[in-house]
């Protein structure tokens, strides 16, 4: 198996003179992300760190582009005792509570900022308290920001208007399917593995994303209508099996907590960089680039949103604190 940004690790230990063999802990991160994709990049720089801060005696290896399996998998490895960390959005966390869904909900969110300060919210760490208890899995940080998700289409999707019927691809999840039918789409649930194909083949039309990685993953060579809706604010989560946690030192721990925080300013204003860089490429590439009144789309989505929440089983605190910060 291909380990991707592993150097940082070797890099790290020969730096304090230390072999492979003397490293007393090796975490596994996993991620589904692009080696190109800047939540890569930031484990790479979280594994330099970690190495440095405690003299060698954690090392980690990335493997991103779904090394150890897709999101579900590596959340499964954790609780298995075969993957020691996690990476990605914090929304794939709704296989065990379905507040965390709503991160994945249109324009719950008034923008980035704002997702990411209640991620950060006592609400969201009463969410990540519950899991580690519960299903033994950490979030140590979740303010990585994950960027704006946008549509990709074979065919220019310009109004809300263009949702009616539209076959779009949408996670396997009751929060994105009932959204999507809502709005007057046609949301064909498919796994992320199969999204690329189905969009190649026709079997969906649409799918979503944010820019940076429709750039990375190449899907502009088979869909050339991007459309900046700006309809999902996601963070990324770092995630650490509770078992694996416990069994480091208090040092450790504040190392790697350290490192992961001080790596979110970097990471965030990178990502700003990257999705600017990504829709001017895709652009440069003969992409069609389309923008909407997003208000019109804000408000279409939010009519709907009580009865998606009722329909899914969001509590009712998360769903009255988020609307009340709705602009």
């Amino acid at each position: 198996m291909k380990q991707i940004g592993t150097f940082y690790v070797a890099a790290g230990v020969a730096a304090l003179g230390l072999s492979a063999a003397e490293a007393q802990t090796v975490l596994k991160v996993g991620l589904i992300d692009p080696p190109a994709h800047i939540d890569v990049k930031a484990s790479e720089m979280l594994a330099e760190k970690v190495a440095e801060a405690t003299d060698g005696a954690v090392t980690m290896e990335i493997y991103p582009a779904a090394q150890l399996g897709f999101a579900n998998d590596m959340l499964s490895g954790m609780r298995l005792g075969t993957v020691e960390m996690f990476v990605g959005a914090t929304t794939w966390l709704g296989a065990f509570d379905k507040d965390w869904w709503i991160s994945g909900t249109p324009y719950v969110f008034n923008n980035q900022d704002q997702a990411r300060t209640v991620h950060e919210s006592e609400l969201f760490q009463g969410l990540a308290d519950k899991l580690a208890e519960e299903q033994g899995i950490r979030v140590l940080v979740q303010n990585w920001d994950r960027g704006p998700r946008n549509f990709i289409a074979t065919e220019p999707v310009e109004t809300i208007d263009d949702l009616s019927g539209l076959k779009i691809r949408v996670p396997p999840q009751d929060s994105w399917i009932q959204n999507f039918e809502l709005a007057g789409a046609a949301p064909v649930p498919m796994p992320l593995s199969e999204t690329f194909t189905g969009l190649q083949q026709g079997i969906v039309t649409a799918t979503e994303q944010a820019s940076n990685w429709l750039y990375a993953n190449k899907y502009h060579t088979i869909a050339e209508n991007l459309t900046r809706t700006g309809h999902n604010y996601e963070e990324t989560g770092v995630m650490i099996a509770e078992p694996v946690w416990q069994s480091l030192t208090t040092e450790q721990q504040d190392a790697i907590m350290s490192a992961a925080e001080e790596i979110s300013s970097w990471h965030n204003e990178q990502l700003v960089t990257e999705i600017e860089g990504a829709e001017q490429a895709m652009a440069d590439e003969g992409v069609n680039v389309l923008d909407v009144d997003v208000e019109k789309w804000k408000s279409q989505f939010r009519e709907n949103f009580d009865q998606v929440a009722t329909s899914v089983g969001y509590s009712s605190d998360l769903v009255e604190d988020l609307k009340s910060q709705w602009d």
